[in-house]
């Protein structure tokens, strides 16, 4: 039994004619006449009835016709699977990465990805949140591991973590000690933050604008190491998440809880008008089935 042979009698059935079957699929009416008598003879039964009028099925070959259905769509499925392994399996994505990426162990789901796809070709350029989206809307960059901020009805977010903003003040600082604050309580502090371009810069004048103040930025730095050095000399205080605050336990620091919560969010972002490619595709479901709560 060949699959050609089972696509043979489906078109008979379908078009209850030898004549019509044959042209429908390509192939001369003699051929397919052949190749189904030939299955018959394997099959030991009459698929179908023939007179010089019209073909009908017998109950034997409905029920044989009904196998021969599901084996084709079954093998369909798997050519159309087997292509989008292929596509899916190699190609080129240019990604844009927030600096603190690794924080989130997103480099390690990169590399696990890069593993599993060997063939697929990735580009990295890592700049802050502000930068990444306009390279996104000017096509420089395929998708990019943003901090959600204010957001662009042009791109799609698709979140994969969430995160809080926690105060951060040297060991003598007064707050050190106290298990929460609140965000108004610090609007006579200074601060020493990330750059305007990232995420969180976003994040934190929102957030104090929403508590009623504004805040008094004695630094803007673009290194974390570099705030926190400022930080533990007693100049300011800042507000970092606690993925990045957490891996910095090493300095003279003091984390402190904000309440009511800032939230900080971590998502994927691409266009919403991007055709997207089958290797993006695949990106995107491979951190999708790994997203945190």
């Amino acid at each position: 039994m060949e699959i050609h042979q089972l696509e043979y009698v489906v078109a008979v059935a379908k078009h209850k004619s030898f004549t019509q079957a044959a042209r429908a699929i390509n192939s001369s009416q003699s051929s397919l006449s052949q190749q189904i008598n030939k299955l018959e003879k394997e099959l030991g039964i009459k698929i179908f009835e023939r007179t010089t009028r019209r073909v009908n099925i017998t109950p034997a070959g409905a029920e044989f016709i009904n196998h021969a259905l599901r084996i084709l769509s079954e093998v369909n499925q798997a050519q159309r699977t087997v292509q989008e392994y292929l596509s899916t399996n190699r190609g080129h994505i240019k990604i844009g990465l927030i600096p603190v990426s690794s924080h989130y162990g997103l480099t390690v789901q990169i590399a696990e990805f890069q593993k599993n796809y060997p063939r697929i070709k990735l580009d990295f350029i890592e700049y802050e949140c502000e930068n990444l989206q306009k390279m996104l809307l000017d096509g420089k960059i395929d998708i990019g591991f943003f901090s959600e901020t204010e957001p662009d009805p042009r791109i799609r977010m698709i979140r994969l973590l969430n995160d809080k903003l926690i105060l951060v003040t040297n060991n003598l600082h007064p707050l050190a000690t106290q298990g929460s604050v609140s965000l108004a309580d610090l609007a006579n502090e200074k601060f020493i933050i990330p750059s305007p371009e990232s995420g969180l810069y976003v994040n934190f004048l929102q957030a104090c604008r929403n508590a009623g103040f504004e805040p008094k930025i004695l630094y803007q730095c673009t290194q974390v190491e570099t705030i926190l050095d400022f930080v533990c000399h007693g100049l300011g205080v800042t507000l970092l998440s606690t993925a990045v605050a957490s891996r910095y336990m090493h300095y003279d620091i003091s984390m402190v809880s904000i309440v009511p919560t800032i939230r900080r969010r971590i998502s994927l972002a691409v266009l919403k008008e991007n055709k997207m490619s089958p290797a993006l595709n695949v990106f995107i479901k491979f951190f999708q089935n790994r997203k945190r709560p």
